[in-house]
């Protein structure tokens, strides 16, 4: 054989196994189609639920007013004369505490005069019975009815130190007459012992020394009025209440 020939065969079967060779590397790094399919993580879906938040609603706190029981004409407080037994009785409770006496008493006697008294004769009242409910310092209620105490009838307040009930002027047990002008006083009375009234209300008075009354040189009674400076308020009432009968003045 030709030693060119020879040569040259063998130079054209090395180039084809170079190409053999360089088209198996392209394929296995990509080029071609892959081998196997990638994998692929589905996102979860989004939570598209409303957050709701609980709430608690709290009803605004509310205190009822305190109740001013100021001393009138017809009443007390928001109480005023005519009122049921049970609801002046509770409502003064809530306010003062319990009742410190409850009395009850029968007038079956016609006075004769459209009123009423005990069958001695020594107390009068506005109806056939009464019931007089009082608290410790000295303020009571009197209630009253045809055939039971059913109804507010009055009040009276009186006799004990640091009062703290008032009317609506600011009259109380203590005031002064000099205080509180507007105050009507009555000439005459019995010695140093008066009345007068103030708000619709009325009052016994005392005077610190001059009377409300002299007696002349014959025997006649003179009615008189104190300076202001020396009268003051010891007793308040007002409407329908026991009235004792035997007084000597």
């Amino acid at each position: 054989m030709n030693r060119t020939l020879t040569v040259r065969a063998v130079s054209v079967i090395a180039g084809v196994a170079l190409l053999a060779a360089c088209s198996s590397s392209k394929s296995s790094t990509g080029t071609g189609a892959p081998t196997s399919a990638p994998t692929t993580t589905a996102a979860a879906p989004a939570d598209t639920t409303p957050t709701t938040v609980a709430t608690t609603t709290v009803p605004p706190t509310t205190v009822p007013a305190p109740v001013v029981f100021t001393l009138r004409g017809d009443g007390i407080g928001p109480l005023n004369l005519g009122i049921g037994v049970s609801e002046m009785i509770d409502v003064l409770t809530t306010g003062f505490g319990p009742p410190s006496s409850d009395e009850t008493t029968e007038y079956p006697d016609d006075d004769g005069f459209g009123g009423f008294q005990t069958t001695d004769g020594e107390f009068g009242f506005v109806a056939h019975f009464g019931r007089t409910v009082c608290w410790p310092f000295e303020f009571c209620a009197q209630f009253g009815g045809d055939t039971s105490a059913d109804f507010f009838t009055g009040w009276t307040y009186g006799e004990v130190s640091g009062a703290t009930l008032a009317s609506t002027s600011g009259v109380t047990i203590g005031s002064r007459w000099s205080d509180f002008p507007a105050m009507v006083v009555d000439a005459g009375g019995c010695y140093t012992a008066g009345s007068g009234e103030i708000d619709g209300i009325q009052l016994s008075l005392q005077s610190d020394d001059v009377s409300f009354g002299t007696f002349d040189d014959l025997g006649n009674y003179i009615e008189a009025v104190p300076p202001a400076e020396q009268v003051s308020v010891t007793y308040m009432q007002t409407g329908g209440i026991p009235a004792f009968l035997f007084g000597d003045c």
